[in-house]
């Protein structure tokens, strides 16, 4: 795991999330978190601070269905250089 997904990961447990999973794939950084419903602006939030300023492009927050996980997961996805 690079520097920048170790820092997410740490940054969202410091903020009281469970993180299941934190996985890059080219310019997408996506984080699973536990919680069915976490609060958008908050996580925004912990994202924007795990990043430096000209890192960030954008983060998108959902809830989805993760196979293999029993029902919903908040998914944080952060566009980065």
């Amino acid at each position: 795991m690079d520097d920048q997904l170790s820092a997410l990961e740490t940054a969202f447990e410091d903020g009281g999330y469970a993180v299941l999973e934190v996985t890059r794939n080219r310019n997408q950084v996506r984080t699973v978190l536990e919680e069915d419903r976490a609060d958008a602006e908050q996580v925004r939030a912990i994202a924007a601070d795990a990043f430096a300023d000209d890192d960030l492009l954008g983060v998108n927050v959902t809830t989805e269905s993760i196979e293999g996980q029993n029902g919903m997961n908040t998914v944080v996805t952060c566009r980065v250089r």
